[in-house]
């Protein structure tokens, strides 16, 4: 019995929070944006919920360490020359992606159509972090681009291979591309272990009307995922076959990238 206890409790051990880390990420995110790339101080704290103090004190310092630049004639903030130096490192750091690269331009070839990475950022956002348009049917994507973790194919992914009340949570939050009712989030939960069993997730319009997606999770050594790699066409470019087809040979590719990143080896 004290064994069980000692386990609820462990579960409800709540996680360090640091609200000026979490507050000067949003900002810079809020900035990576186009519509808030040059903004102002009120701008920035309306958008972000802050208080123009709290705000004013955090862009300062971001300032200091040229992560953001202030324009004294505009009096306006945008991102800072120092990023372009963490984001050069990031790459050249970064092995996952030098070696997922290949194999999306492999996807394009093959498909024509657009493919892409994504990752998830935090418990609620993920972002697309590289791309290969396809050159027939390739659709525009933007690298950088914030998406809610439970929107699109790639989502279904993420979404599949978390713990299932995280998953629950965060669909009954609704913060995604599409409002979704209860009967909706039912179907979709009662979805997760096909998308297990598959190894891949597809969306037919349901989030962006005449978009199909198709994705496969990429898996850390122990199993877990926080990324996925998709491909995206026009509806009318498909059908239930072709679906089956595109899903399967996106698994492939999801199983071998994972090999090579993590040495991550699918029972499917």
């Amino acid at each position: 019995m004290e064994d069980n206890m000692n386990g609820i409790e462990e579960k409800k051990k709540p996680k360090y929070n640091v609200p000026a880390v979490d507050s000067a990420f949003k900002i810079l995110t809020l900035l990576s944006r186009k519509k808030f790339s040059k903004s102002n101080l009120t701008e920035i704290s309306k958008a972000l919920s802050l208080t123009p103090t709290t705000c004013f004190r955090i862009l300062q310092k971001l300032e200091e360490l040229s992560i953001v630049r202030f324009d004294k004639s505009s009096k306006r903030y945008s991102l800072g020359p120092y990023l372009v130096v963490l984001g050069e490192r990031a790459k050249e750091n970064q092995f996952d992606i030098s070696v997922i690269i290949p194999y999306l331009e492999s996807l394009s070839e093959k498909t024509g159509l657009t493919a892409f990475l994504v990752s998830r950022i935090g418990k609620k956002r993920s972002t697309i972090i590289a791309k290969s348009e396809g050159e027939e049917f390739g659709i525009n994507v933007s690298v950088g681009r914030h998406f809610s973790v439970i929107d699109g194919s790639y989502g279904k992914c993420l979404l599949a291979y978390m713990e299932e009340e995280d998953a629950v949570e965060l669909l009954h939050t609704n913060e995604g591309l599409r409002t979704m009712s209860s009967e909706e989030i039912q179907e979709l939960i009662k979805e997760l272990p096909t998308i297990r069993e598959n190894g891949y997730a597809t969306t037919f319009g349901e989030y962006i009307d005449g978009i199909v997606g198709i994705s496969a999770p990429l898996f850390n050594t122990d199993g877990s995922v926080d990324m996925a790699i998709s491909i995206i066409g026009m509806t009318a470019q498909f059908n239930d076959k072709e679906i089956v087809k595109m899903g399967e040979l996106i698994k492939r590719v999801g199983q071998e990238v994972s090999f090579k990143i993590s040495g991550y080896v699918s029972k499917k």
